[in-house]
């Protein structure tokens, strides 16, 4: 038998007036609907936190909580090749490449008509293509940076030290990197992708002020429980005019110990120098260079760790149109993304319509009108920051390209200015329209991994990067959103991302059970973090500058943690 349908239906919301929908519904929604003793299931937040601060338009319109439970739900780990599918009847391993599975297990392509289809589908439901992705159900998680590998396989190369988890032996820098007390963990996670089927969603969609409930096939249960969820939500709103418990009663922060920067200012700084040189060689002109912050977070009171409240600490302080949250439990470690990533990296409609929106260039907002309105025209008028931008959107251009219907390829924006709460960031966007017959999973291979967050020329920069990084991105750089029946997608850049993996401790068997019905969601145990950051090194970089910005970037979550940038 096949999967049953996809049941999409409305959720009755009262008259809210002028206001419409709360502010913070989908947070509030996502505590309720996936509780604590659900803590076993896979489940996701892909929040649009900005929708009413920020110009971000149609990147910032719907919000969606996603889960995978009952007899339908699969969690999926691919690694080095191998996929393991874990569903109720057991688990399933495969030998390929993720793209492959991803092909195999979302079948979607273009048909001549404009409709997405595959051999078991008669179509896309909804209509004609808009250009904008449409959610129903499917696959959500995260790809790592680390699958480019599968994409540019090298004959007669092994696993790399990043790869492999630095499993040669180290180099003299290596060395005395841990003289100085640089972390000797690789990097995050065991995993190069982490992915669930969602079985059951709820889609707010903010501009048309509408709530969905879809799930696979009729589920009384789920009806009922999204139907009191938003009637709770809406009531507990109105009392105080409050945004609904959106930001409100994050609870005690974690307390942050080993903390550490995975690379030291002396070699961070060599890097960017090799990088420099390879500029000159003329290999590469522009080298998006990363390193990371690690630590330990432990729970700031007795019982678990916090983690919706502390996602709620980092959307309150930057709010933004991929406020993600998603959480993958595990038997020997789980894990957790905390992403408030402004970037799109890929949006993918139905009938075959791919849009890039690539961010390089970035100004503080100011203290008043005036010197806001001046940090954004110098933005926009900065040589440097329009180059890294122009090289990046060239990129772009060419990744779309390879599966664009001819004459389809467009540069919509270039060197465009949007203003966020506490940023103004330059943006530009391209799109391109799949050509008949081309399986949409192609189409995401073809542009993976994010140019922002690799450089240009894309392969030779990649090769230089492996040699220059010290330690596993992980998800960081990677990208995280959905997959969706209808042939739709809608994927992040994981920046501004905070990788927590929970630790399997013993004692956590002897912790107070959580109330049931409680709002907060809470993880057992300690968590090791990974906080990726990164900047773009073009001719005219300046390596001081450079470290600067990388301490700057890292402000924003390590302040909401009340811990400064270590060293």
């Amino acid at each position: 038998m096949g999967e049953p349908p996809v049941v999409r239906a409305p959720v009755a919301v009262a008259d809210l007036g002028a206001d419409g929908l709360p502010e913070d519904l989908a947070v509030a929604l996502f505590a309720r609907l996936r509780p604590a003793e659900e803590e076993a299931t896979p489940a996701a937040l892909l929040d649009s936190s900005d929708h009413a601060t920020s110009g971000a338009g149609p990147r910032s319109r719907r919000s969606i909580i996603a889960l995978s439970r009952g007899p339908h739900a699969v969690d999926v780990r691919h690694r080095d090749g191998v996929t393991v599918e874990t569903a109720p009847d057991g688990e399933h391993r495969t030998e390929e490449g993720f793209f492959a599975w991803l092909r195999r297990r979302w079948p979607r392509a273009r048909t001549a008509s404009g409709d997405a289809a595959d051999a078991g589908d008669a179509g896309n439901p909804g209509g004609a293509d808009d250009g904008s992705p449409d959610f129903a159900l499917g696959w959500v998680g995260w790809l790592g940076h680390e699958l480019w590998h599968e994409l540019a396989p090298r004959p007669g190369h092994g696993p790399t030290p990043a790869v492999a988890g630095r499993s040669a032996a180290p180099s003299a820098a290596d060395s005395a990197d841990a003289a100085s007390g640089s972390p000797a963990e690789p990097g995050p996670g065991t995993d190069d992708a982490r992915l669930f089927r969602a079985t059951h969603a709820v889609v707010v969609d903010h501009a048309a002020g509408t709530v969905e409930r879809q799930s696979l096939g009729e589920d009384s249960g789920w009806t009922a429980a999204v139907d009191a969820a938003v009637a709770e939500a809406l009531a507990a709103a109105r009392p105080a005019g409050r945004s609904l418990g959106g930001d409100d009663g994050p609870g005690v922060p974690p307390t942050v110990a080993e903390l550490a920067v995975r690379d030291a200012r002396t070699r961070h700084l060599a890097a960017i120098d090799a990088a420099l040189a390879e500029i000159r060689e003329g290999t590469t002109y522009e080298v998006c260079l990363t390193t990371a912050v690690t630590g330990r977070l432990t729970a700031g009171a007795d019982g678990p760790l916090d983690v919706l409240g502390l996602y709620r600490r980092l959307r309150a302080a930057n709010r933004a149109p991929f406020t993600q949250l998603l959480r993958f439990p595990g038997s020997d470690r789980a894990v957790d993304l905390l992403s408030t990533s402004p970037e799109r990296f890929l949006s993918l409609s139905s009938g075959g319509t791919a849009r890039t929106e690539p961010i390089k260039g970035t100004r503080p907002r100011g203290v008043d009108a005036a010197e806001d309105a001046a940090l954004a025209e110098e933005l926009a008028a900065h040589p440097k920051d329009r180059a890294e931008n122009v090289m990046i959107t060239d990129l772009a251009r060419n990744d779309l390209s390879i599966h664009a219907e001819p004459g389809t390829l467009r540069t919509e924006r270039l060197c465009a200015i949007e203003s966020y709460p506490t940023v103004h960031q330059m943006v530009s966007t391209v799109s391109a329209r799949a050509a008949a017959g081309v399986a949409h999973a192609d189409v995401v291979a073809a542009t993976f991994p994010p140019g922002s967050m690799t450089g240009a020329p894309k392969l030779s920069t990649l090769e230089i990067l492996e040699r220059l990084e010290t330690g596993r991105r992980g998800p960081y750089a990677g990208v995280a959103g959905y997959f969706s029946t209808t042939g739709a997608a809608d994927l992040s850049v994981l920046i501004r991302t905070l990788v927590l993996e929970h630790d399997d401790d013993a004692e956590d068997a002897t912790r107070t059970p959580p109330t049931p019905g409680a709002e907060h969601d809470h993880a057992p145990g300690t968590a090791r973090m990974h906080l990726g950051l990164g900047g773009a090194i073009v001719a005219d970089s300046d390596p001081a500058a450079e470290w600067e910005e990388i301490v700057a970037k890292a402000a924003g979550v390590l302040g909401t943690l009340g811990v400064d940038f270590p060293g």
